[in-house]
């Protein structure tokens, strides 16, 4: 039987380990652990990112800037898609800072699913936007491939 791992640790076995291991999500810290351990890997493995969200939340996405940048820095592609508001407007943070990364989809892109991609292979996807359920994986290459391809689809339509 396996030993039993709180959920940051059990992210973070999955994350070191490239565990194609689904892991489930239901909670905003949760949901952060994720984000911050999916931009360790698309550093750690100089992969791209891509980001679509609702809403571009300050007190979520501010505290992940450094992750960012650093994603940036290492040469990385970062590409974000809001499907609505930018909470704060330029004031946000995490906006001003990134604004050239970001796309705003427009109101014909209504109930876009939310999701962040690295490489073709990791990603959290909400299941229900409602209560920020959502699944992700650090190693599923079929799963991966699919929600890379929507974002491209998705940004094709935008241009």
């Amino acid at each position: 039987m396996r030993k039993e791992l709180n959920y940051k640790e059990w992210v973070d076995d999955c994350y070191e380990n490239k565990r194609n291991q689904e892991i489930d999500n239901a909670n905003r810290d949760h949901a952060f652990h994720l984000f911050e351990r999916l931009l360790d890997k698309a550093n750690r493995d100089k992969e791209d990112v891509k980001i679509i969200t609702h809403q571009l939340f300050d007190s979520f996405y501010a505290r992940l800037v450094d992750k960012i940048q650093k994603v940036i820095d290492n040469d990385n592609k970062i590409d974000i898609i809001v499907e609505s508001e930018v909470e704060n407007g330029d004031k946000n943070i995490f906006y001003s800072q990134f604004k050239p990364f970001i796309s705003k989809a427009s109101s014909n892109f209504d109930g876009l699913p939310n999701f962040i991609v690295v490489g073709d292979n990791s990603y959290r996807y909400e299941t229900d936007k409602d209560s920020i359920k959502a699944v992700a994986n650090f190693n599923d290459p079929e799963m991966g491939k699919f929600t890379k391809n929507l974002f491209i689809k998705i940004k094709e339509k935008l241009t």
